[in-house]
């Protein structure tokens, strides 16, 4: 075998002619490493997604989407017995204990008897100041932490509620655990 170049024309070992293109390849490597390196200061590790998944949040829905009562929801302990749990997270803006907040929700006995719902065509929000004491207590500690279009499941008991004075107007009767499904609309 002959040397490809016109400076030698002795025979090479094909030993050797293999290991002159190991090093080639090596030293080819080498400077691509150096003009990466040289290019962007480091090495930098690429991804193959290249944009991001959006969150799993959702936005308001309409106005007239029901509520049911049937929904399963994974309840956790909140503040003075509240339990709580959601089913979707908003992708909104966060309500705080000093926010005021338009919702749409319905309420139910814990039998699942319908007391009032907010739902339904042309029905407007309803406007909660949530650090105003006359709003009800459950609105006051059931909403904060909820994002824009989330919908929340309020357990409420009776102490949180209307108590053992119940309420006539609403048919809900003494001592009523109640059962909520809370929309965050706006912050108002």
């Amino acid at each position: 075998m002959y040397a490809a170049s016109g400076y030698d024309s002795a025979p090479m070992s094909p030993h050797l002619g293999a290991l002159r293109l190991r090093l080639a390849g090596t030293l080819a490597g080498a400077a691509l490493l150096v003009l990466a390196l040289g290019a962007c200061g480091t090495l930098v590790t690429v991804s193959s997604q290249i944009t991001p998944r959006p969150p799993d949040c959702t936005t308001p829905r309409p106005v007239a989407a029901a509520d049911s009562f049937g929904t399963t929801v994974a309840l956790q302990p909140g503040a003075s017995g509240l339990q709580y749990g959601e089913i979707s997270v908003g992708c909104g803006a966060v309500a705080k204990t000093t926010s005021s907040v338009n919702v749409q929700f319905t309420v139910w006995l814990s039998t699942g008897k319908l007391v009032i719902t907010t739902r339904g065509a042309n029905q407007p929000t309803n406007a909660l100041t949530l650090s105003d004491p006359s709003t009800l207590a459950f609105w006051r500690v059931g909403v904060p932490g909820m994002r824009v279009g989330g919908t929340r499941r309020l357990i409420v008991p009776p102490a949180l509620g209307f108590g053992a004075a119940g309420n006539a107007s609403a048919n809900v009767p003494a001592n009523a655990t109640l059962v909520v499904d809370v929309e965050l609309v706006s912050l108002g």
